[in-house]
């Protein structure tokens, strides 16, 4: 805090002597700036004009961002749930064994929601040296679409791991390739 009080500090003191200095001077009797208090209200004025135009600037910006980041990540989520549908949709039609298109869909449902899960999570993190364990921790205290239908060595791979959406989006990949529905 030092850092930032000290230059200001020295900063009013020089714009203090300056001041004073410049009501002394005989030039600004004629703009009506011989007085100290005129020059100090002007420069007051003029520095809270500036500051507050860059706050508002930098408020606006910041909302902008926010509602970007929030609507992408609304349409992130609203193109899985797309997809996701679509092929549930598609196994309606599959001349496939009805158990095994219930255990793709069940299956894809449940790996979804937990790519959702760990993604939303990901994105709540502020602090990126945070230990890798706790986003996932925390992606399970969101409701999950029953994440014990997973076998417990999948999920302690997806606990241990370091890049679990990328292991997840894999695993959605290879259950639509490898499936036979």
């Amino acid at each position: 805090s030092c850092l930032v009080a000290l230059p200001a500090a020295l900063l009013s003191v020089v714009l203090k002597a300056f001041v004073t200095r410049l009501a002394e001077d005989a030039e600004f009797d004629a703009l009506g700036l011989s007085d100290p208090e005129t020059v100090l209200g002007v420069v007051w004025s003029s520095v809270s004009s500036l500051l507050g135009f860059l706050v508002v600037f930098r408020t606006s910006q910041a909302y902008a961002r926010f509602w970007e980041g929030t609507t992408a990540m609304h349409q992130m989520l609203g193109e899985w749930f797309d997809a996701t549908s679509s092929l549930v949709a598609f196994c309606k039609r599959s001349k496939a064994d009805k158990k095994a298109i219930l255990v793709f869909q069940h299956t894809l449902v449940r790996l979804v929601s937990m790519l959702n899960a760990v993604v939303l999570m990901n994105l709540s993190s502020c602090n990126a040296e945070v230990d890798s364990k706790i986003p996932t921790v925390r992606a399970f205290e969101l409701e999950l679409i029953d994440a014990e239908g997973i076998d417990q060595q999948s999920l302690l791979a997806v606990n241990q791991v370091e890049d679990k959406v990328e292991l997840l989006f894999q695993w959605v990949q290879q259950l639509i390739v490898e499936a036979d529905v």
